[in-house]
């Protein structure tokens, strides 16, 4: 087999290999719940406005001049502001980063980059280069890096290049590769929001695989052809090794062609184990995502179910607002006890639709009382609870059956199809929706939840917007729950509008807001901690 063969092969292979890892990529953040840690991202760098760009440009110039590969946070960037404002925020940290190292070469760390690169023939040939060519050498190394990105902007600060065109040169010449990565970036978002059941159609999909292709595409060519140019202007591109007679190429590009294909390799038995245990991976970073059904008939004819108990509870206990008396309710716990009791005797597999769904949401908050007055008065939060008895503790009887809230909860939002359920339930915390003065009974828990849902959303304890009205201010519970909403409305926005008249008017208007989540309050939602 010629040299050239084995060349065209290795070539193949490796596009091959990258072709692999971005469809396992692609794979594996429509598994994992990527969007609610993008979506939390985000968030914070929004809430922050200008500071937050400036955070991430920091960030990037900083890992420039520590001499650290800038890929990773490129692709955020695209993750989190998509391909325009992402390309302009890294090409700002990048060039601003290279012009540092560029001017600390020059002036601080000369010395050591002067030991650093001496006895290294192709630096020298850039040197001859640069000082033949000015400008146009820069550009093409920036076009095509035969050194290490990072350690040319050290180098370029002791060769004839001046710093102001080194700094155009840098910006203009960067763009294309920070282009792509961006994209890459952009694309990973739009493959976690369509996991979260987020649908942008076939044709949305069609023109970002067509961009992404025409972008890469575009970068090879400009990279081949400064290659070109390197080789004809300064004879970098082609540099011999130090043994001419056994140059080291062949050897290279198999070592190349062995990583990318054992990257690959890896990559596939990575998305074949998320694959499948998608179910336990869902769940790792947040609530599992769930396909909303409405699992239940009703049952008019079928048994009823009293909250009766529970009424004498909440009609007591929970003042204006949901505010709790948890001293007065963990002195007097007989009606909360009695409640829980009977929900463990209810005949829950008869009742119908409607039945089970109020006795579930009233059952949540019953237990959820209860579990506050097992440590009260030595909590201030919920999550002072330990995790092993809080959430996730298998203790609640249903009808016989044993459930954590974690299950619970699942069960409401998966087999009711019903997203509304978030504003009904509670956890005890300030961040949660406000506990109802009365139970929800079946005959109004529809009307009862419309309710619920439309004082959520126009109280700014969940749901504001900015004095400009170009941010809209979210609960949390639209950022953990979004697939949920995004399901039932289209998306988080336009659940948001069927209950805000002012979202509503802004996306009928074609000026959808910004949206921002709030901080979650943790602490308890007691009648002392009440403003």
């Amino acid at each position: 087999m010629t040299d050239k063969s084995s060349l065209i092969i290795s070539r193949t292979l490796q596009i091959l290999s990258l072709l692999i890892i971005i469809a396992c990529l692609i794979v594996i953040f429509r598994i994992l719940p990527v969007s609610t840690g993008i979506a939390r991202l985000q968030s914070f760098l929004a809430a922050h406005g200008t500071t937050g760009i400036l955070i991430y440009i920091a960030a990037y110039i900083i890992a420039t001049v520590l001499l650290i590969p800038g890929s990773a946070l490129t692709l955020i960037a695209g993750l989190i502001y998509g391909p325009l404002w992402g390309t302009l925020i890294v090409s700002a940290g990048a060039t601003i980063g290279a012009s540092a190292a560029y001017l600390l070469g020059r002036y601080v760390f000369r010395s050591s980059v002067e030991r650093a690169t001496a006895k290294k023939p192709k630096f020298a040939a850039i040197d001859r280069a640069i000082g033949k060519n000015g400008w146009k050498i820069v550009a093409l190394l920036r076009l095509s890096p035969v050194v290490p990105f990072n350690l040319s902007n050290y180098f370029f600060g002791l060769t004839a290049i001046r710093f102001w065109p080194y700094v155009l040169v840098s910006w203009i010449c960067m763009l294309p590769g920070t282009l792509l990565y961006v994209y890459l970036g952009y694309t990973a978002r739009e493959a976690a929001g369509a996991a979260s059941g987020k649908s942008n159609g076939a044709l949305h999909w069609t023109l970002i695989i067509i961009g992404l292709a025409l972008i890469a595409v575009v970068t090879i060519y400009i990279t081949r052809l400064a290659k070109r140019a390197l080789a004809s202007e300064a004879g970098v591109g082609t540099m011999p090794q130090k043994d001419a007679e056994h140059p080291a190429k062949p050897t290279r590009q198999i070592y190349r062609t062995g990583l990318m294909a054992a990257a690959a390799t890896a990559m596939l038995a990575l998305a074949a184990c998320s694959w499948l245990n998608r179910g336990i991976l869902a769940g790792v970073f947040g609530p599992p995502p769930v396909t909303l059904v409405n699992k239940f008939k009703s049952n008019p004819s079928g048994p009823q179910f009293s909250n009766a108990a529970f009424n004498k509870v909440v009609g007591r206990y929970v003042q204006k607002g949901g505010w709790v008396d948890y001293k007065a309710l963990a002195a007097n716990p007989k009606n909360l006890n009695a409640y829980i009791a009977a929900i463990a005797r209810a005949p829950f597999a008869k009742l119908g639709r409607n039945n089970k769904l109020a006795l579930l949401i009233n059952a949540y908050n019953a237990f959820t009382l209860r579990l506050i007055l097992n440590y009260y008065p030595h909590i201030k939060s919920i999550r002072d609870i330990p995790a092993s008895r809080r959430w996730a503790w298998v203790h609640w009887n249903i009808g016989g059956k044993i459930y954590s809230l974690d299950q619970i909860e699942l069960m409401l939002r998966s087999d009711f199809a019903d997203p509304r359920i978030h504003f009904a339930i509670n956890c005890a915390s300030i961040g949660c929706p406000p506990l109802r003065q009365r139970a929800y009974e079946a005959a109004t828990v529809n009307a009862q939840l419309q309710s619920q849902a439309t004082i959520v959303n126009n109280n700014p304890r969940w749901v504001r917007f900015s004095a400009n009205g170009k941010t809209l201010h979210l609960t949390q519970l639209y950022n953990w729950y979004s697939g949920d909403f995004t399901q039932a409305a289209g998306s988080v926005l336009k659940f948001v509008a069927r209950f805000n008249k002012q979202a509503a008017a802004d996306l009928a208007a074609g000026r959808p807001p910004a949206i921002v989540f709030k901080s979650y309050n943790w602490h308890l939602d007691s009648i002392e901690n009440r403003p």
